[in-house]
């Protein structure tokens, strides 16, 4: 794979509103149990809500800043008799959208028109008309909600079903889960932990937590993402954590989105309900709330005592829910800790270790730690024994980290991005900043997909999509990634760690590292069986070349031929040799630094070629002639050669 594709990376965005928003109203037809901010349909307070010219006046104004992509939420929306209207202001300019309703109040007309791409996530609350209106305390809501779930689909819009876990329909979850997937491929878990209310009504207040689930239930149905504070792969997500004296000035550096409630109040985050913390969009205007109203905020809600003795210096906080707001809704107190989310902490924090014992597992090669990860558990036969040599007891300072899932996602009708190579297994897209590989068959009009991979722009994480467990299940398997190499993993990423992934062998000869490179059956193999006495064999067909200090090393991989004996151990590289196979043996010097780098590029294996990987691949082959001498290495099979080699390390 080589194909050459042109890529310029930015290494930092500029603070743009890139996603909105909005809700449109927080009236609702339904009047559910857990519901922290509905009011009445007949509210009075409709007259105060955004009209329609405003809220396209937004939409406008923060388009003109970059905004491109939209949530639009309630309250249910559908309850506005000009949400058609403002859904269509609204989304179509926009790059992509997310509708969440109850589903309840969906026309044909509605439903036509939801088949403009984007995600409709539909709200359930149990798998019975019993149970669900008793959540949403209206009869005949889940019949509404069956009526629009057919408009939906006879459209052929599509939808995500949203399951809503609470303490009255936990005891339905597996029924809602199988009802939700006869309705269509796509569910989801909304939130199963639940804050309190925002108007701080103790009545409404105490509905809510009696609806709440206990940590072991959280933790079985919507586990935290599985991470690990000392682990440099498990980049930090979500919210910010408070570094200094402004709880949210890191959340609002980070923040590229913004939120605007049915009032035209502005804030960071739908969560946010302080008014300290919001400003009005309607007298500000769009720009100048954006660029002067949400980063005046930063500083304004400073951490209290409670926050440095408690939250913030805890050890379960890597495996906490806490965030600034929930401590707001449940105590008026932005840093005040939740007691029911330091026990759902602890709960999460014991799954996550059991979780590690089973299903993650590191391994070291060319100095890097590669994590590797499943979603079913390791056994001791999953990979062959090789790796055994590999494997480490955690991370290191470089990390790649690798996930895997035993189903593929159902990619019909999805934006994979743009396709920049397309040659059998691999068609490549990118996508944003990362790149999506999809692996395909070589028949002509064969759309099927065998594998899916997604990739970050260095790759440097990978989540492989894998069409079934079979695979892993019968193990003795050849690749982390259970490919039949790993190559276009190590080949892409390593050159970003000051390294290269080489058609060469390599041997340890008394702390000496010599590098023999060639194409296949140039004599890798030959060579190293002479000298597997004196030398250690780091691998016979694919090694690792990596900067180190003021010069470089080689390493071993697993990546073998007719070898099998590989090595993760490694060692200065002292010389590379060019194999020629002859009725000789002597070993000539490379006449020139441009000869060494022309034999040499051939090589380096090459996986997707971007400018990026192409410009540091050759500085470092640069550096390399310059600093490690070149020979050509004339042999025949007598063995000989080992006393020239062993003369070259003297």
């Amino acid at each position: 794979m080589s194909r050459f594709v042109s890529r310029r990376q930015v290494g930092t965005y500029p603070r743009l509103p890139l996603k909105g928003s909005l809700d449109l109203t927080y009236r609702c037809n339904n009047d559910c149990r857990h519901c922290w901010l509905r009011v009445p349909r007949d509210s009075p307070g409709a007259a105060k809500e955004m009209t329609r010219a405003e809220i396209g006046r937004l939409a406008a104004e923060a388009r003109a800043l970059g905004c491109r992509e939209w949530t639009i939420s309630g309250g249910e929306p559908m309850l506005r008799p000009d949400f058609p209207e403002i859904f269509e202001d609204i989304t179509s300019r926009a790059a992509t959208y997310t509708l969440i309703t109850n589903g309840t109040l969906i026309t044909p007309e509605i439903a036509r028109m939801l088949k403009r791409p984007g995600a409709k996530l539909i709200s359930l609350y149990g798998a019975t008309a019993a149970v669900h209106d008793h959540v949403t305390r209206r009869p005949g809501s889940f019949e509404d909600l069956e009526r629009g779930v057919a408009l939906l689909r006879e459209a052929g819009a599509g939808f995500t079903v949203q399951i809503v876990p609470l303490r009255d329909n936990f005891h339905q979850y597996g029924d809602m889960v199988r009802l939700a997937e006869s309705w269509g491929p796509d569910w989801r878990i909304g939130a199963a932990w639940l804050h309190l209310s925002a108007s701080r009504d103790r009545k409404k207040n105490i509905e809510i937590m009696a609806q709440r689930l206990s940590p072991e239930e959280i933790d079985s149905i919507d586990p935290l993402a599985v991470s690990d504070p000392g682990d440099p792969a498990d980049a930090a997500g979500g919210c910010a954590a408070a570094g200094g004296s402004g709880l949210y000035a890191e959340c609002l550096a980070a923040r590229r989105e913004f939120h605007v409630d049915p009032y035209g109040m502005m804030s960071f985050c739908a969560l946010v309900k302080d008014p300290a913390l919001r400003v009005d969009v309607r007298a500000s205007g769009f720009g100048r709330s954006w660029e002067e109203g949400l980063p005046a905020m930063a500083e304004r809600i400073k951490a209290g005592p409670d926050y440095r003795r408690q939250c913030g210096t805890c050890e379960l906080r890597p495996d906490c829910r806490w965030c600034p707001v929930f401590a707001y809704l449940e105590h008026g107190d932005h840093s005040a800790r939740v007691d029911d989310l330091c026990r759902a902490a602890a709960e999460a924090g014991r799954a996550k270790r059991a979780w590690f014992e089973d299903h993650r597992r590191y391994y070291r090669i060319g100095g890097l730690t590669i994590r590797v990860e499943a979603d079913l558990p390791f056994a001791g036969s999953t990979f062959r024994p090789k790796f055994e040599d590999f494997r480490v007891d955690g991370p290191g300072p470089d990390m790649i980290s690798i996930r895997h899932h035993f189903e593929l996602p159902d990619i019909s009708g999805r934006d994979l991005g743009e396709i920049v190579y397309q040659t059998p297994p691999w068609e490549i897209h990118r996508k944003g900043g990362g790149w999506i590989y999809r692996g395909i068959f070589p028949g002509p009009g064969d759309e099927r997909t065998h594998r899916l991979i997604a990739f970050a722009g260095d790759h440097t994480k990978a989540r492989v999509f894998n069409p079934s467990p079979e695979l892993f299940l019968r193990g003795d398997l050849d690749s982390l990634m259970l490919l039949p190499s790993d190559q276009i993993l190590l080949a892409r990423a390593l050159p970003g760690f000051g390294g290269l992934f080489i058609h060469a062998a390599g041997v340890d000869l008394r702390g000496n590292g010599l590098l023999f490179a060639g194409p296949s059956e140039a004599g890798k193999s030959t060579i190293v069986k002479m000298l597997a006495g004196p030398a250690r064999i780091l691998c016979d067909d694919r090694t690792i070349v990596r900067r180190s200090g003021s010069g470089f090393e080689v390493h071993g991989s697993w990546s073998h031929g007719e070898v099998a004996t590989v090595s993760p151990g490694r060692a200065p590289l002292r010389a590379v040799f060019f194999l020629r196979q002859a009725d000789e043996n002597r070993l000539v010097p490379v006449a020139g630094r441009s000869k060494a780098v022309r034999d040499f590029l051939p090589r380096v294996v090459r996986p997707l070629v971007t400018a990026d990987w192409w410009e540091a691949v050759l500085e470092l082959v640069a550096e390399l002639t310059k600093a490690v001498p070149f020979y050509d290495l004339y042999f025949d099979r007598s063995g000989a050669i080992v006393e020239r080699l062993e003369e070259i390390v003297r």
